[in-house]
């Protein structure tokens, strides 16, 4: 089923669920990377910015597939935006912050080893909204966008962002 821009209306930002506008990677039992959908097309009006204060949202629904050793060296979500004309990369990492504190462990736990995640993967889905992470100028372009993880790349999307005046 094709996925439409209006599709894109309905995500739930922030969330770790697969939706409508998720990668469909079911056709690759084996897969191992990450893969991104994005719509093609986002206005923005400056007067009416989005509801957590970026100019616009533009929803990256994504899900990655991956060895728990090669996460454990390096776990951040890393958010590309390249403007076509210029060739400017705009870059931000997927963190939110927790207000909490953090409580010590209840027990001792032994320290995870490389080889206790020897043939373990993890999989997740994510939709973040990228100008919420990355700082993208209020202006009219179009921007190549990938998601990175340690040294794994995605596919690349392009977004067209412009005013709706």
């Amino acid at each position: 089923m094709a996925i439409n821009n209006a599709d894109f209306k309905d995500i739930e930002l922030n969330s770790d669920t697969q939706n409508l506008c998720s990668p469909d990677v079911s056709a690759h039992s084996d897969f191992i990377g990450i893969a991104i959908n994005a719509p093609t097309d986002v206005e923005y009006n400056e007067a009416e910015p989005a509801q957590d204060g970026s100019f616009t949202v533009i929803p990256i629904c994504g899900f990655y597939q991956l060895s728990l050793v090669e996460l454990s060296k390096d776990p951040i979500i890393q958010l590309f935006a390249m403007n076509v004309e210029t060739e400017q990369v705009y870059r931000g990492e997927l963190i939110d912050e927790d207000a909490g504190t953090e409580e010590p462990m209840p027990f001792d736990e032994p320290e995870l080893r490389p080889q206790d995640l020897e043939g373990q993967l993890l999989s997740a889905y994510f939709n973040p909204n990228l100008t919420h992470y990355v700082n993208l100028p209020i202006e009219e372009a179009t921007y190549k966008v990938l998601v990175q993880i340690g040294k794994i790349k995605s596919n690349i999307v392009e977004v067209k962002v412009h005013s709706n005046k």
